[in-house]
């Protein structure tokens, strides 16, 4: 299969270019270039190995970063060696110093939202991601500096492009919006409260102003804000898929919670078992990226084992592997009903021992951010958003959907989120005594925001 046609097969049929048919979990196919696809489970573990597995530099498989975007800044999810200890080391002591901060910051950027969008909230994706923006940007940069969240979208929008070596004749996009956003995100990045203190702590890991800042523009807007609000948009659709009394199940864990710790508090996340099984679970349904992008190190032999048998394969220096976590997710051998939406999945012993297979965060689950390894420094930030946010829409707000989301796995563009997208038809405040008992600054805004003849619906 030629380049062209392997480009043109992914582009039409997405993670489903490459589906796996369980009998071996190393695939040599083309999907614009030739490449190994690694699909099962433990196979896809094995490249996980930094000694033996290198990312391949500003490049998500076939999608690639804009240099100009990063001020010609690798970032740390794509760099390697010594370099990327030193990013990583950055961001994780960047996270770190936010985590306190992240329960507080999701309940106060979940609820003021909220009171801006009244009763039939319009461009209903913009607006998760203006609440990701407003959960992660004043942890980081200071609650003074006010960031524009149409120009973190356009920033997000306009970092990445389809490869530009796979389709020539591809047209180029209009990037005149997207680098005007890029300009007025730096701009806001560097006369924030905190940009001294991020550039001394970038010099503390040995990397210059330049270095820091980029570090700072690309994992922040892009991995963190638009990561976790594309994970927002699909935990929010897939509440529309389980039953009403799933959802009551739900809304009655985070309730007790919430009132026991007086609001969104890390304790209070902590007793929310249930609600962190749903989100785990829409992770490994519908996981962001949908490849991650590799290049063997040097030689070697790969040992694996699937449901014929011992496997093994001998990967050549240089070598692109790509390794697609939305068919280790899958992987039959190690969930059962893979396909199903099964949101208790990952409660009790049975399901903390399926957590060492979770590897949406380009790792195990159970295994902590390093900086010699490809876990993601924000995993349990993100999950903490996530699971806070879904936590106060689900327990006091109610709402319809213009249509049932679905996913497919057919849509590139769509990444981890529905196939069509979330637009809401009506929205509404559900219990509004419980808001004004655990969130009563908020409430005011937000019963006048709301149409009061929308407070009555069931």
């Amino acid at each position: 299969m030629g380049n062209a046609i392997g480009y043109l097969k992914w582009l039409g049929q997405g993670k489903q270019a490459f589906a796996p048919d369980r009998k071996e979990d190393f695939v040599e196919t083309n999907i614009g270039f030739p490449c190994r696809v690694v699909t099962g489970n433990k196979a896809v573990q094995s490249v996980f190995d930094i000694d033996l597995f290198k990312k391949e530099e500003f490049f998500f498989g076939l999608i690639e970063i804009r240099k100009e975007f990063t001020e010609g800044v690798c970032p740390s999810v794509t760099s390697n060696g010594k370099i990327h200890e030193k990013n990583k080391a950055l961001m994780m002591d960047v996270i770190a110093g936010a985590y306190e901060e992240i329960p507080t910051s999701t309940a106060d950027a979940v609820l003021s939202n909220i009171a801006t969008w009244g009763s039939t909230p319009t461009d209903f994706e913009s607006k998760l991601m203006a609440v990701s923006a407003g959960i992660f940007l004043p942890t980081i940069f200071g609650r003074s500096t006010r960031f524009n969240p149409e120009d973190v979208n356009l920033y997000v929008k306009g970092a990445t492009e389809l490869r530009s070596d796979i389709l020539a004749a591809v047209t180029r996009e209009d990037l005149t919006e997207t680098r005007r956003g890029m300009r007025s995100v730096l701009e806001k990045i560097k006369t924030s409260e905190r940009y001294s203190q991020l550039i001394d702590l970038g010099r503390s890991h040995g990397l210059d102003e330049a270095s820091t800042t980029g570090q700072l523009l690309f994992c922040v807007m892009f991995n963190a804000v638009g990561g976790t609000a594309t994970n927002l948009v699909a935990t929010f659709g897939r509440l529309d898929t389980i039953s009403a009394e799933d959802r009551q199940e739900l809304r009655e864990e985070a309730l007790a919670a919430l009132r026991k710790h007086g609001g969104l508090t890390r304790a209070a996340l902590e007793e929310m078992p249930k609600i962190e099984s749903f989100v785990l679970e829409v992770l490994r349904t519908c996981p962001s990226p949908g490849v991650w992008s590799h290049i063997a190190a040097r030689p070697t032999t790969v040992k694996y084992t699937t449901a014929s048998g011992p496997k093994e394969v001998n990967i050549k220096e240089g070598e692109r592997v790509y390794a697609s976590p939305y068919w280790a997710l899958r992987d039959p051998a190690v969930f059962d009903k893979p396909d199903d939406f099964v949101w208790r999945r990952f409660l009790g012993p049975e399901g903390e021992a399926l957590r060492e297979h979770h590897v949406t965060f380009h790792g195990r689950l159970t295994d902590s951010a390093a900086v010699n390894n490809h876990m993601c420094p924000g995993r349990d930030v993100a999950l903490s958003v996530i699971k806070g946010s879904i936590a106060i829409l689900n327990t006091f707000f109610g709402w319809e959907l213009q249509e049932r989301p679905f996913w497919t796995g057919t849509k590139v563009s769509r990444i981890g989120q529905p196939d069509n997208v979330v637009k809401v038809k009506s929205f509404w405040l559900q219990h509004p005594d419980d808001l004004k008992e655990i969130f009563p600054s908020h409430f005011e805004e937000i019963h006048d925001s709301l149409n009061s003849a929308v407070l009555q619906c069931p």
